[in-house]
């Protein structure tokens, strides 16, 4: 009836809750935003480099790193 076997089943079963912005390996940054008070997380491949963030809920420069 199926055609998968049943070690397959059980590493995806084992899959299923690992959150994959979890990964060890990739740095994340959080911020808040000082006017909303909106907090986020930010991985290292996002605009790190300029130092300048915008607020994604209220569109303020008035961002803070945790």
């Amino acid at each position: 009836m199926w055609d998968r076997d049943d070690e397959e089943l059980e590493e995806e079963e084992l899959d299923w809750d690992e959150d994959p912005e979890d990964d060890e390996d990739s740095e994340h940054s959080s911020f808040v935003c000082e006017d909303c008070d909106y907090r986020w997380d930010e991985s290292a491949d996002g605009d790190m480099e300029s130092g300048m963030h915008v607020c994604p809920m209220c569109g303020s420069v008035n961002v803070t790193q945790l």
